[in-house]
């Protein structure tokens, strides 16, 4: 099915792409519909926070006793490898500003 596939590829690209980051995947075997990642040393809900806040990006962010060490990233609906690439510049400038160590 086309939109399988579709989703296979913004998995994969997003996952290639956000990999110079300071996160680690939170599962080893993630499925193609969403990508959970663990900051190393940044708060996950804080992530999410600013993406929201200052970027105008929305990630899932957690709840419970992970909302500080994971959030996730949806690879569903019209979403484009240029989305992942404005998700993960926005990362990249967090990271510059300091604010994923």
């Amino acid at each position: 099915d086309s939109e399988l596939k579709r989703m296979k590829v913004l998995s994969q690209d997003f996952r290639q792409k956000v990999s110079v980051l300071p996160f680690d995947m939170f599962t080893t075997s993630p499925q193609n519909g969403v990508t959970a990642l663990h900051p190393k040393n940044t708060s996950a809900y804080d992530i999410f926070t600013i993406l929201k806040d200052e970027y105008q990006i929305w990630i899932c962010p957690n709840g419970g006793d992970l909302r500080d060490r994971v959030f996730r990233v949806g690879h569903l609906g019209a979403l484009t490898t240029d989305d992942n690439t404005t998700l993960v510049n926005a990362m990249l400038d967090m990271q510059k500003r300091g604010l994923i160590k």
